[in-house]
């Protein structure tokens, strides 16, 4: 991702200003990792000491190609439109006193991101009333108007639902549950390569760090933002682990390394040098996840597997593969960092071996002897 810097004064003392070009959730987490950094609410941007050594961690973080140096303090494109809308919202200090106490709740940048837009519609809906006049009823023709009108999907609602609990629970301290206008959820069942699948895939990438990459995601079952925050110091070839740090929901974990892979690894290693990232791009800093994803859809071309699969479709395969081969679910789940078991167990309705055990009722009747 590429980065604004610029001259920031803080206590009276000399600094250098970042901020990101557009929205990226990984970017607090990539900012706390440069000793002395900091994140100031008026400034709107977050900090580094001004001298070599804390610039030196910047550029290896980040990729020097992706620095870009400003004179004065850019204001993202993002915060602009957001300003243009505050002019429009007669309590826009409500979205405010959502935000601050959701930064001291440390929710993900994303997560007060995604409650403020839809905590700004429900003020645009009702733009001469409170909203803590509102009631039951305004709140369900609120979330009406945004299934038949604006067509959400079953996600928003479920993260207007979320926005609006949030602010009536937690800001306005009124009781749980205050409304449950929640949708019905669809079952659906993740897409599942067979082993065969898996091994072409592989096959059909020659970039020796490209297939590096899709190995450790199918071997250790990662997320594909996951997979760009590993760091060197993460794999523990002794131990045969990978550490996993902050994965959704900021949970820390552990999950397998295969022993192929790790044979792969210390090649790719070997002839990369990458410096603090595992994957990194070719001017430094993290690899991007857009790369990963075309690299994927490349190796699914010319392997001929379903076209519609996706990177995660690695990951369920991941999980789908070790249940059939008898792993016990739960140690599924904690490589999979899954918070209730009834996540993981929706494998068990995949898994190929489970389906050739399954017959038809009609095999049972001996309807030859007609």
């Amino acid at each position: 991702m590429r980065i604004h810097i610029f001259p920031f004064s803080f206590q009276k003392e000399r600094r250098i200003g970042i901020t990101p070009m557009g929205f990226d959730k990984n970017f607090p987490s990539m900012m706390k990792q440069i000793p002395g950094s900091r994140w100031t609410p008026d400034g709107r941007c977050w900090h580094i000491p001004y001298d070599k050594k804390s610039y030196t961690h910047l550029k290896r973080i980040f990729g020097e190609g992706q620095i870009v140096v400003c004179q004065t303090s850019p204001m993202p494109k993002s915060q602009k439109q957001q300003s243009q809308v505050k002019v429009s919202l007669t309590f826009e200090s409500e979205v405010s006193r959502m935000q601050q106490k959701m930064i001291l709740q440390r929710y993900s940048p994303n997560t007060i991101k995604t409650y403020a837009h839809f905590f700004r519609q429900l003020l645009a809906y009702y733009p001469e009333r409170h909203p803590q006049e509102l009631q039951k009823e305004d709140l369900m023709r609120f979330l009406l108007h945004g299934v038949k009108q604006k067509k959400w999907s079953e996600s928003a609602q479920n993260q207007a639902i979320n926005a609006v609990k949030y602010y009536f629970e937690k800001v306005l301290g009124q009781e749980k549950t205050y409304f449950e206008l929640r949708p019905r959820r669809s079952q659906q069942l993740p897409g599942v390569f067979s082993e065969k699948e898996v091994l072409a895939i592989f096959r059909a990438v020659e970039n020796l760090k490209h297939k590096t990459i899709l190995m450790l995601i199918y071997s250790a079952g990662l997320r594909i933002g996951e997979s760009i925050r590993i760091r060197i110091e993460d794999i523990n070839f002794e131990r045969k682990s990978v550490f996993i740090k902050a994965g959704k929901g900021k949970k820390d974990r552990y999950s397998v390394l295969s022993e192929k892979v790790a044979g792969v690894l210390q090649t790719y290693l070997t002839e990369y040098r990458p410096d603090y990232w595992l994957f990194e791009g070719q001017e430094g800093g993290q690899y991007s996840s857009s790369s990963i994803q075309k690299i994927f859809r490349r190796a699914v071309a010319r392997s001929g597997v379903n076209p519609y699969s996706t990177v995660h479709t690695l990951r369920h395969s991941f999980a789908t593969h070790l249940l059939e081969r008898g792993m016990d679910l739960r140690y599924i789940q904690s490589l999979l960092g899954h918070k209730s078991p009834e996540t993981t167990e929706i494998y068990t309705h995949i898994t190929q071996k489970a389906r050739e055990k399954l017959c038809s009722p009609l095999d049972f009747l001996d309807i030859d002897e007609e």
